[in-house]
């Protein structure tokens, strides 16, 4: 099947295999790193605020919505006009979330948030997803695409989709995405022990790395098919 699938993307089952098991590896690796002592504090510090893993959320975010809208603009090829809407929509809205990753530029350029605003933020940022209401609450956000991804592989299913569905090779990056959003939310209920509590936390953004790496697989391998597709 893999072989198939493959030749479908036009790219080798080699790299195939790779994306498959790219997830796994870099979630043990994360999970390694806090299960010895001597490696934990790096642990921490590659999840912290303005922190490696969440520079390149944003740029693969930001690049990816880019990419996205460019190729699409850029077409040459007939294309439904529901895909077309499908593919501009989510380019757009990995767009939002890459500049609410860095807070629209307030990491960068150092600016005051609004007086107004940083009373209904809980971290008193420029952001969207802080706003009271929102705050805490974006484990749900995260089951919601962890689903929608499986949802988009089973899509795949229909010819009438096969256009904006998920890549199925794709299903170990959106099943880690959702088992980890699941534990995140019985966690916000159902304390463990304050160090469990905050790695949990802490490593949602790992998961954001894992949404951000897979919206770039999912476009990228969908538009070689279409550019491809006879």
């Amino acid at each position: 099947m893999l072989n198939i699938f493959s030749s479908s993307y036009n790219v080798s089952k080699r790299v195939m295999l790779i994306i498959f098991i790219t997830p796994i590896i870099l979630t043990i690796i994360m999970g390694l790193l806090f299960v010895f002592p001597s490696t934990e504090k790096l642990g921490f510090w590659l999840l912290e605020e303005n922190s490696p893993i969440e520079l390149l959320t944003f740029i693969i975010f930001l690049y990816t919505g880019i990419l996205g809208i460019y190729t699409i603009k850029n077409f040459n090829r007939p294309l439904e006009k529901y895909a077309k809407v499908f593919y501009l929509f989510f380019s757009i809205c990995l767009i939002l979330i890459a500049m609410e990753e860095i807070s629209w530029g307030q990491w960068f350029f150092h600016f005051d948030t609004p007086e107004e605003w940083a009373k209904i933020n809980g971290q008193g940022e420029t952001t969207l997803h802080n706003l009271q209401g929102m705050q805490g609450h974006s484990g749900i956000l995260r089951i919601l695409f962890g689903l929608g991804g499986m949802f988009g592989i089973i899509l795949g299913s229909f010819n009438k989709f096969k256009t904006i569905s998920v890549p199925y090779i794709l299903v170990s990056w959106f099943f880690i995405i959702f088992c980890h959003a699941v534990v995140d939310s019985i966690q916000d209920r159902v304390s463990i022990s304050v160090k469990y509590d905050f790695a949990i936390v802490k490593t949602s953004e790992f998961i954001e790395l894992l949404i951000a790496g897979s919206s770039f697989l999912y476009f990228w391998l969908n538009f070689k098919m279409l550019k491809d597709k006879k």
